[in-house]
């Protein structure tokens, strides 16, 4: 089991196992208040499945978060 300490002033923020930390982690240290984020040391193998097939055709824009929304227009320019 590893130990994970804070960087700032090394409390101890939690205990895992190996591969236990799947995606990114922030974690508020309670000793200190730094946020620490932790991500996975090896990249997942699995690769996401791609569900609207493709790019952002028809003016729509993927988020991170896998939403689609529909993209902004430029506001009206004032003459």
């Amino acid at each position: 089991m590893e130990s994970i300490r804070c960087a700032s002033c090394q409390a101890l923020l939690f205990r895992a196992t190996a591969r236990a930390v799947a995606g990114t982690i922030e974690i508020k240290c309670r000793r200190c208040g730094t946020i620490n984020i932790m991500r996975p040391t090896e990249p997942s193998h699995e690769r996401p499945e791609r569900r609207d097939g493709g790019g952002g055709a028809h003016g729509h824009r993927a988020h991170t978060s896998g939403r689609r929304v529909a993209a902004r227009s430029a506001p009206p320019r004032l003459r």
